[in-house]
């Protein structure tokens, strides 16, 4: 049975007679060498079993490994790996499978390219014995069109290899759509085509193959409905188009019309592109976010100073800003903005520091401008409220240490003070006691104590002092509002009199009682009755202080008027602030007033500023009114006989020992005195004693050390302690020494108070020792 095998001219005509007839392999494959065509014949398997010359000419890279009964796909291997460039490499067994399914259903001479710009024509047909024949022809000078010179075919030659070279796919259809001819690129890009490279189908066959074995589900879609149009009427696609394969790369497509009215579909491979595009809309994306997403806004404009780019965190930083902006989005519109807010805080008394700017709800914006390599400007809109409320707050934080530090100096300075004057006031009380005992039914008995009252003042006076200076914490007590009134009166009594200030006491309820740091409401007190002194010093005369207490609902009310210019409306929200003040540079800190509304607050009150009748200030205190009463002062006990007991006394002043031996002696004591420390444990060594009196300030070993030294000695020869101190605050906050505690009594003491305090030591001490006897 003969085969036929269509070449398309008369050598494919000798070939097809030569098939048929011959029955000697060798004598064919001579025949097609003199015709230049190259032969190969697979078995049934697809395994190689002959070829000539010629193909090993057409297929260089098969001369090293080709063999009788290699399969036909191993020769597809080293072919494709010569051929495929290197995008297409990962894809090499889907163009060997391609290759494979092609050669067994050929039917068709098809024409493809070689890397080397050849164009090769190729026929496939089944032998009667099996197997398949595969035959090859050099149809380059057909496809370029090459003229019979030997200038025109050298430059058909480098034609054919420049095409060969490029990286666009391109297949060429003629004006009814009809596939014409396609470059090795086009059968690399879309080997599934096989027999379609060389059939009479259309450019629509070609677009639907490709749609269905490339591109992913949509875009096959897509390339589908060009497929559809109708040719040579519709329009040939002049804009590229993106196709995604289903591998994940990309293509780009498009069509080009020519001059015959055919049709050049170009074909590129645009996953680099795309990937690129891709990675640039994400950065722009992530770019977008993270701008939007800054806590400050941003602001650029460009060279002309137009506003090219905002976020969105302007409307909510200034959106006053933001709506100038929206009206004129200019730079100088920016600027002329910030001239004006800078103008509203000045008169509203705000400064604006350089580069920031105050609004009137108060929060602050710091404004940064930075020139670009593009000389476009950025601006940076920062919210610094909370770190100049920072700045603000490290500012008071520093003065309150700077004034803590006054006041330790302060407090150190008055120790000394009260320890120096309350030595001599303790001796002027109790030798005015001792007067005022003597002198009991005489004239000169109220003199006398008139004498010890103005001593027990003065004294009282050096205590409130000293208790202001200290700014620890101390317990809280039920207090006399009108006893703390009193004694800050006395202490200020001085300054208003020689101020020509007249102060008034309105009603104040004997009974009124607040539980308090006593030291505390001291310091409240004596801030404002100092401050309404202070704003009546320019005054004209009368110049007045009125001062009232009383409980009204429940709670103490205190409030303390002047005369004085007063505190205006708009200022009364901020009196109360940290470093506000309204005297002149360097009158105050501006710290009182705060520190008088934390001290309050602390203690569950008020305290408030508002007119006051008599055309000046008034200050009401509003504290809770203490359940309890102020504890009363012991009255003296009457002298009573006692055991007698051996004292000693420790002091450094001669006056104080001296009035104290006398006092101790007139009830019935032995009295030994020490003029310190050292000298009194040398008195102790080897003697009984029953009671020690000391002072705690003295040169050499004082009270503190001496009562260390004694905590060393058993509790059954350790005599009770009385401790004589000016400063009996710090003593009750830091000393306690021995067990048991000393007892304290301040300085200038009442002798009959400090003689029954020895009898009783005395009489405790001697029933310790009893019950350790009888023990």
């Amino acid at each position: 049975m003969a085969t036929r095998i269509d070449m398309s001219d008369d050598e494919d005509g000798l070939i097809a007679l030569a098939a048929s007839g011959a029955g000697d392999v060798a004598q064919l494959s001579r025949l097609l060498e003199q015709l230049g065509i190259a032969l190969c014949l697979y078995d049934a398997e697809d395994r190689v079993v002959a070829w000539n010359e010629s193909y090993l000419a057409f297929f260089p890279e098969q001369a090293p490994g080709l063999a009788v009964g290699v399969p036909y796909a191993d020769t597809l291997r080293r072919f494709f790996g010569n051929d495929l460039p290197d995008t297409e490499r990962p894809k090499l067994e889907q163009h060997i499978a391609a290759a494979v399914h092609r050669h067994l259903t050929q039917e068709q001479p098809f024409v493809f390219q070689r890397r080397s710009g050849r164009w090769l024509k190729v026929a496939s047909l089944p032998l009667a014995a099996g197997g398949r024949m595969r035959l090859w022809r050099d149809v380059t000078p057909e496809q370029m069109g090459q003229g019979d010179t030997p200038a025109q075919g050298r430059a058909g030659r480098e034609t054919a290899r420049a095409l060969a070279a490029l990286d666009t796919a391109y297949a060429v259809f003629d004006r009814s759509g009809t596939f014409v001819t396609a470059n090795k690129r086009y059968q690399e890009l879309f080997p599934a085509l096989g027999g379609q490279m060389g059939a009479p189908v259309q450019l629509g066959d070609h677009l639907r193959a490709i749609a269905a074995s490339v591109m992913t589900e949509q875009d096959a879609a897509r390339l589908s409905g060009l497929a559809a149009r109708p040719l040579p009427e519709a329009l040939p696609v002049r804009v590229p188009l993106l196709f995604q394969r289903k591998d994940g790369g990309w293509l780009r497509f498009e069509e080009r019309p020519g001059e015959d009215g055919g049709v050049v579909a170009l074909w590129d491979d645009a996953t680099r592109e795309a990937e690129a595009d891709a990675r640039i809309r994400s950065l722009e994306r992530h770019l977008h976010d993270a701008v939007e997403a800054m806590p400050q806004a941003l602001l650029l404009f460009d060279c002309d100073g137009w506003r090219v780019l905002a976020n969105a965190r302007l409307a909510a930083l200034a959106p006053g800003l933001a709506e100038a902006l929206a009206l004129a989005p200019t730079f100088a519109r920016l600027s002329a903005w910030r001239e004006a807010a800078a103008a509203e805080a000045l008169a509203r008394g705000e400064a604006t520091p350089p580069g920031e700017v105050v609004l009137a709800d108060g929060r602050v914006l710091r404004f940064e401008s930075v020139t670009t390599s593009e000389a476009e400007t950025l601006v940076v809109i920062d919210d610094v409220t909370r770190a100049r409320e920072a700045d603000r707050e490290i500012a008071r934080q520093r003065e309150i240490a700077h004034q803590n530090e006054k006041l330790a100096a302060l407090g150190s300075l008055l120790a000394g003070v009260a320890h120096e004057l309350n030595n001599p006031l303790s001796v002027v009380v109790a030798r005015a006691a001792l007067l005022q005992e003597a002198l009991a039914d005489s004239a000169q008995a109220q003199a006398v104590q008139t004498l010890r009252a103005a001593a027990e003042r003065c004294a009282g006076i050096v205590r409130t002092f000293l208790a202001v200076a200290r700014a620890k914490p101390q317990e809280r007590g039920v207090v006399s509002v009108a006893e703390v009134l009193g004694a800050v009166l006395d202490m200020t009594e001085y300054g208003f009199r020689t101020a020509d200030i007249a102060v008034t006491r309105g009603e104040i309820d004997p009974g009124a009682a607040v539980e308090v740091e006593p030291e505390r409401l001291h310091q409240v007190l004596l801030n404002l009755l100092v401050n309404a002194q202070h704003a009546l010093r320019d005054e004209p005369p009368p110049r007045r202080v009125h001062v009232a207490a009383g409980v009204v609902g429940g709670r103490v009310e205190i409030t303390v008027e002047d005369t004085g210019p007063g505190v205006p409306p708009a200022i009364r929200r901020r009196i109360f602030d940290p470093y506000f003040t309204t005297k002149p540079v360097g009158v105050g800190t501006g710290i009182g007033l705060s520190v008088c509304h934390g001290i309050i607050t602390a203690h569950g009150g008020t305290i408030t500023v508002e007119d006051s009748p008599c055309g000046g200030a008034r200050f009401v205190i509003r504290l809770p009114s203490a359940a309890g009463t102020p504890a009363a002062p012991e009255a003296a006990a009457r002298p009573v006989a006692s055991a007698r007991l051996r004292v000693l006394v420790v002091d450094d002043e001669p006056d104080i020992t001296e009035v104290l031996a006398e006092v101790l002696a007139r009830d019935g004591h032995d009295v030994t005195t020490a003029a310190d420390g050292e000298a009194a444990l040398a008195a102790l060594a080897g003697n009984t004693c029953d009671v020690l009196v000391t002072d705690l300030r003295m040169p050499g070993l004082d009270g503190a050390g001496l009562l260390r030294r004694l905590a060393s000695v058993p509790a059954m020869r350790r005599p009770a302690v009385i401790v004589l101190t000016g400063d009996a605050l710090s003593l009750r906050r830091d000393a306690a020494w021995t067990e048991p505690a000393p007892v304290i009594v301040e300085k200038p003491f009442d002798p009959v108070r400090l003689a029954a305090e020895v009898r009783r030591l005395g009489a405790v001490r001697a029933r310790g020792s009893s019950d350790g006897a009888t023990g």
